[in-house]
């Protein structure tokens, strides 16, 4: 540019020159030399043409300084194009390509628990055996201990995978079914999924299904220390919970059918879990399910929100060991998990085919929420012997409610990569816990009345071809809780569980074999997960 700026200038001055000389020698119309009538000629004078050159001159050299500035803005974008980039947003180290199209997260989860049960001594218990009644063992548990990665790769495919530490404490006896020495299987989830066609989502790996109304929710948003039962046995019967085989495909959009809405459409076919042979022993079938999920959010002011949804799954086989049918058991824990004792439990069952089916709905008013949900579980004994198949069939249900105190409301996810899509989670901090200001994070009172039925033709004791009633129990729970958010990643949950047990010890059918346990439990936990 500079070069070109002194051309020019040369050119000009060589003009002026010339124009000059020639203006001076040539004559007038007139017969008079040029010069005579400088004065009354109207053409620019040398100074003005340096002037137009020297301005001509500031032009191009201002043009080329923006130009000098544009390479250099375009070269750092194509080097920052493909540079590394970190982020620590809410505790939570990502790390991602400049385009955006790789990102790896670490993710961390932490939940300890400590319980305590108050009931009748130990001593006035045993005086009530052969009755279904059981020594419950305050303590303490590692609930939860995940650590793993996840992010996408490519753009259009989404990776995660997480270890657990953590799990539930087993028990030696008194109850009706216990695992001695029982935990979570060390793999927790290990998927990849597909995610480059608009709305759909395809899930292969372990992975943790969509499924029931609160299995949708995350479990360090949970209300309460643990998902309701029949949520749990629905997981745990019908391939649900975490830690299994399969593959899932989900559909999820919003504005459906009318604005405002969201839509969640979700199947998955599932095996038995990693790390145990339970559902695919030796020289047998594995176990398979399947299961599916539906939920509409049809109404919703951009904070306070109402849902529909139903569930439903279908045991396909229970697989086989060495040639002979597996068993299932439904069963859970009283909704907390330091003691490894239920006191509700079918026992095991042979079955060849089982299903179920569950309806829910829920809404949140700012920070008031109430959500409930009916569970079916029917399956389809075998005969034994002489004696016929039948149909027994099990059902539950809950209803609960929370408000929060500080204000925040309750969060509806449109949509998630990962299972937690379509339900109510906990809500966003406004004020972080802090000494130095008044903050005080937030709380929240919580609310849940349970019941659970296991039994089906309890008092009846069988005859020559019918097979004896099930003994499973009926529990109702009456839940009470306090959370207190110290910020998004740090939560302590205070939750009071009334608890009262109806069973009958065989033989079920004489009445005096009735027994009813009450008892109060009193749970703590403190959670960490970003």
């Amino acid at each position: 540019m500079q070069g070109k700026s002194a051309l020019m200038t040369a050119v000009a001055v060589v003009a002026l020159t010339a124009g000059s000389a020639y203006a001076a020698g040539k004559p007038s119309s007139d017969g008079t030399s040029s010069s005579s009538t400088a004065a009354t000629d109207n053409g620019p004078t040398n100074a003005e043409l340096a002037a137009r050159i020297q301005a001509l001159e500031d032009e191009l050299q201002a043009y080329e300084g923006k130009a000098q500035t544009d390479h250099t803005r375009l070269s750092t974008l194509e080097q920052n194009f493909n540079d590394v980039q970190w982020s620590f947003d809410n505790s939570r180290p990502t790390i991602k390509t400049g385009d955006g199209r790789f990102t790896m997260s670490l993710r961390v989860r932490l939940q300890e628990d400590d319980a305590n049960f108050m009931q009748d001594s130990r001593a006035s218990l045993l005086k009530n055996s052969p009755k279904a009644v059981t020594d419950l063992s305050s303590g303490a548990v590692t609930r939860r201990a995940y650590f793993g990665v996840e992010g996408k790769a490519f753009n259009d495919f989404v990776y995660e995978f997480r270890l657990n530490g953590g799990g539930t404490n087993g028990s030696a006896g008194g109850s009706p079914t216990v695992t001695a020495g029982e935990g979570d299987p060390l793999v927790n989830i290990a998927r990849v999924a597909y995610t480059g066609i608009d709305h759909f989502e395809l899930n292969a790996g372990v992975i943790e299904p969509a499924f029931m109304y609160e299995g949708v929710i995350g479990s360090s948003a949970l209300p309460f220390l643990e998902r309701p039962e029949i949520d749990n046995i629905a997981a745990d019967v019908f391939g649900a919970g975490d830690s299994r085989r399969g593959v899932e495909v989900r559909f999820q959009k919003e504005g459906a059918l009318m604005p405002g809405d969201n839509l969640v459409l979700d199947s998955a076919f599932t095996g038995a879990k990693t790390g145990t042979n339970a559902g695919h022993g030796s020289q047998g079938d594995e176990q398979t399910q399947w299961l599916g999920r539906a939920s509409y959010r049809f109404w919703s002011d951009g904070i306070s929100n109402a849902s529909i949804g139903a569930s439903g799954a279908d045991l396909l086989s229970p697989g086989y060991t060495g040639g002979a049918i597996n068993q299932i058991t439904l069963q859970d824990r009283p909704e907390v998990r330091v003691d490894g004792d239920r006191l509700i439990s079918t026992g095991a069952l042979n079955v060849r085919h089982a299903y179920m089916y569950a309806f829910d709905a829920g809404a949140n008013i700012q920070n008031f929420y109430v959500g409930g949900e009916y569970a079916d579980f029917n399956v389809r004994r075998l005969a034994s012997g002489t004696l016929a198949a039948d149909n027994p069939s099990f059902n539950g249900w809950y209803v609960e409610g929370t408000w929060v105190l500080t204000g925040e409301p309750k969060t509806y996810t449109v949509s998630a990569t990962n299972n937690e899509v379509g339900g109510f989670g906990a809500p966003k901090v406004a004020s972080p816990f802090s000494l130095k200001g008044d903050s005080w994070g937030a709380w929240e009172l919580t609310a849940r009345y349970s019941d659970t039925d296991l039994n089906w033709n309890q008092l009846f004791a069988g005859d020559a071809t019918h097979q004896a009633g099930i003994n499973g129990g009926d529990e109702r729970i009456v839940a009470l809780g306090v959370n207190w958010y110290l910020n998004n990643n740090v939560k302590l949950q205070l939750n009071d569980l009334i608890t009262n047990v109806d069973r009958y010890s065989a033989p079920q059918h004489i009445l005096a074999n009735r027994a009813s346990q009450d008892f109060n439990t009193v749970a703590i936990r403190l959670q960490f997960t970003n």
